[in-house]
């Protein structure tokens, strides 16, 4: 083979590379497509899935007197907001709570400062009915939420979900113990 056959094979291969790295998608994506809601956030704003379309996102439940799993969730969160901005990502964090009767605004917001939080792209949503969120987490998230009557820790599903520009949640991730942070990094840069 001549110098420019060479070239123009080399040249060719590393186009098809470039094309099948730009075509990569999530593994296994979940797919589920999400409905319209539309709450209220930490200064009171009103932050819904209009608001977040055409953004990446992470979701996840937590609650303000939470004595278990929701401390090291909102840890968690916060680190991947810090690794996700220092990787230059743009990406929002939306955190329910799943005890909108006692999580006000101005409690989430203090519960949010506590894990130094950076409200410039995390969402800390309230403002429903008990009913509301529980059915919210369960036809949305396939999450369970419940509030029992004689106990004031409520039940909720501990994972992080990742969500298209679209409003489709693509993947969950564990979110209590090691989360896998480089995989949702991964994740969330091939989404944008």
């Amino acid at each position: 083979m001549k110098s420019w056959s060479y070239k123009l094979f080399f040249l060719l291969l590393i186009s098809c590379m470039m094309l099948t790295a730009c075509g990569s998608k999530i593994e296994n994506p979940l797919n589920w497509k999400m409905d319209s809601f539309s709450y209220v956030n930490q200064d009171q704003k009103k932050v819904g899935l209009s608001q977040l379309k055409g953004n990446v996102w992470v979701a996840n439940f937590i609650f303000t007197s939470c004595e278990t799993v929701c401390p090291p969730m909102t840890a968690h969160m916060a680190k991947l907001q810090k690794m996700a901005k220092d990787e230059g990502l743009d990406v929002r964090f939306v955190s329910f709570s799943v005890d909108p009767e006692v999580d006000t605004p101005p409690k989430m917001k203090d519960y949010a400062t506590k894990f130094g939080a950076d409200f410039s792209n995390w969402d800390f949503l309230t403002g429903y009915k008990q009913a509301e969120i529980e059915k919210f987490a369960l036809d949305q998230f396939k999450t369970i939420v419940k509030k029992p009557q004689e106990n004031p820790q409520v039940i909720h599903g501990t994972d992080f979900f990742l969500i298209d520009k679209d409003g489709v949640i693509q993947k969950s991730y564990q979110g209590v113990t090691d989360p896998p942070y480089e995989d949702m990094i991964k994740d969330i840069k091939t989404l944008q």
